[in-house]
């Protein structure tokens, strides 16, 4: 059985050189013209099997060469990769790390590669920038890169060797095992690094030797051709002229041709169509379009066809096949592309522009704890707003939105409704915003509660400090936990009634409340000195069994919590029910 090609996608920081390492290769010249040297559209690059092998001249013998080529997809970033899936998980099937050697790791480079790890894409890393190393000079071509490096002055080869160990520690601390790639022994288990450069090409024949390596060694099953119907991933949406609406898609399994049934997954569900042509690319980078019948995966497509307009960018475009019901497998695709979650109640909306990304939010939010109330594709708009602003906890009346936009009337109504809305391109910066603001709104909320109901508190009646026995006494005291207010009931060690705190003073004056620590005196109502209440008791704030429970789910401080467990145990001793307060 033959293979298909392998599907490559290049990430990396914005400028560290993803579209120019894809412009050597493919000598199209794309970045020069995009705006400020950035890449701008998701673009589908194919390299055959002979121009791999020119490339590849002297590491590639004949005959090893069995993949039909490699598909590369250049993107603006790492956003479109999540974005861009298929059935059971990421569209590559292996990708390219591009990381300046000058300047190493950046923020994106690691929400890189916690998408990698996510999606358990084998990857590689290409350092780049190697002419900008100081005192580089050009490498003797037709070498193989290890004994190329050697020719370089010894500084250069030391600056190399640091920087390529510098970026090596980083894939340590984030949980992968890296070295230079002629140093690696055990592919399976080690990230290599490979030092290249886009600008003149040294080390890129070594970058795609191994690419085309791991590849034929590691995803061969992976990669076999099968004669099925074809399944495709919607990139991007868009109108052109003398076409109408179209998808840019990649096609990743089996075959498609003009004129084929397709369901499609749509911004308000799956909807059926008909194939009116399909294109591909006459050149990388080049935008004329060449008109095809039938291709066969792997291959980027431009696909024709009408109500492409409502597709859903990251979505699956799906052959019918003959003899089956479309409406079939309408449902079938309705049912893939949004299937169940966990949801709470009491949790965030999620809104993203993408499936792919929506799923990649979620599963952060789930590895981040954070609970999810709803979740869907699309702006957001006052209803959303309007739903949250119902949720029961402070904390969770948020809508985290990536990578898309929120509609004016959206905003209004979050500013009078005490809703937040978090907005960011970064999946792992949003959490973290959203994750501040929460513990924000938890510490008010714990303040206004503490105001609402009593908390653990512990006092002890101060020796030789008795100013009046009753109606009320009056007695200093020490708080030695907590924090106590008036209108609280106290009780003694042994559980019993002492009396109501009626007010508290310190240097003359009345205070709302005392803290751990103060020396106040205090006005208790009921209790008698030498009767209920003698020097040197220790009591407690009396709290009821229902108070406690609902003490069980506020933030205590371990104070508060050690004295709440020693006054769950006195009211199990004294009322011999072991299980008070549960």
């Amino acid at each position: 059985m033959s293979l298909r090609q392998p599907i490559v996608s290049v990430m990396g920081h914005v400028d560290h050189g993803k579209t120019s390492l894809l412009d050597f290769i493919t000598t199209s010249k794309k970045a020069a013209r995009e705006a400020g040297g950035i890449t701008q559209q998701i673009q589908a690059i194919e390299v055959s099997a002979s121009n791999l092998e020119k490339l590849c001249k002297g590491l590639i013998k004949p005959g090893q060469l069995t993949v039909p080529g490699l598909l590369f997809i250049d993107t603006p970033g790492h956003r479109a990769f999540i974005s861009m899936r298929r059935r059971g998980g990421s569209l590559a099937d292996v990708a390219v790390l591009v990381v300046a050697i000058n300047e190493g790791f950046m923020p994106q480079t690691r929400e890189v590669l916690q998408i990698l790890r996510h999606e358990k894409t084998p990857f590689v890393v290409a350092v780049n920038k190697l002419d900008l190393v100081p005192g580089y000079r050009p490498l003797p071509k037709g070498q193989p890169l290890a004994n190329a490096l050697v020719t370089l002055p010894p500084d250069s080869q030391k600056y190399v060797d640091e920087r390529i160990y510098a970026i090596a520690e980083e894939l340590y601390k984030l949980g992968f095992s890296a070295d230079r790639f002629d140093k690696v022994i055990d592919y399976a288990h080690n990230i290599a690094l490979v030092p290249v450069s886009a600008k003149t090409g040294a080390g890129v024949p070594d970058l795609l030797a191994l690419i085309i390596g791991l590849s034929q060694k590691f995803l061969a099953g992976e990669l076999k051709a099968h004669e099925v119907h074809g399944e495709a991933t919607i990139l991007e949406c868009s109108e052109e002229k003398g076409l109408g609406s179209i998808v840019n898609a990649i096609l990743y399994n089996g075959t498609m041709s003009a004129g084929d049934t397709i369901a499609v997954t749509g911004q308000e569900g799956p909807f059926l169509s008909k194939i009116r042509a399909l294109y591909r690319h006459r050149r990388p980078g080049s935008g004329i379009l060449q008109e095809t019948q039938t291709a066969k995966a792997a291959a980027g497509l431009v696909v024709s066809a009408p109500g492409m307009e409502r597709a859903l960018p990251g979505g699956i475009l799906r052959v019918v096949p003959e003899g089956v019901d479309p409406e079939r497998v309408r449902e079938e695709l309705g049912l893939e592309t949004n299937p169940a979650r966990s949801v709470t109640e009491n949790g965030v909306w999620l809104k993203s522009d993408t499936l792919g990304s929506l799923d990649a939010l979620f599963f952060e939010c789930q590895e981040a704890r954070i609970a999810v109330k709803g979740l869907e594709v699309g702006s957001v708009t006052k209803r959303e707003v309007t739903i949250m602003s119902a949720v029961r906890d402070p904390s969770c009346r948020a809508i985290l939105v990536f990578n898309n936009a929120i509609t004016p009337e959206a905003s209004m109504a979050a500013g009078s409704s005490g809703v937040q809305i978090f907005s960011d391109e970064v999946i792992f910066r949003l959490i973290d915003k959203y994750r501040e603001w929460r513990e924000v709104v938890k510490l008010q909320t714990d303040r206004e509660r503490r105001k609402e109901i009593p908390h653990p508190a512990k006092v002890q009646v101060l020796p030789g400090h008795v100013y009046r026995s009753s109606k009320p006494a009056i007695v200093g005291i020490r708080v030695l936990t907590g924090i106590v207010r008036p209108q609280t009931r106290l009780v003694s060690a042994s559980g019993a009634e002492v009396g109501l705190l009626k007010g508290i003073q310190e240097s003359n004056h009345s205070v709302p409340e005392a803290v751990e620590g103060a020396e106040v005196a205090a006005a208790i109502d009921g209790a008698v000195v030498g009767r209920t209440l003698a020097e040197g008791d220790i009591l407690y704030v009396s709290l009821s069994e229902s108070t406690v429970r609902e003490l069980k789910a506020i933030e205590l401080t371990n104070s508060e919590k050690k004295v709440l467990e020693e006054y769950i145990s006195i009211q199990k001793t004294k009322t011999g029910n072991r299980f008070w307060g549960l």
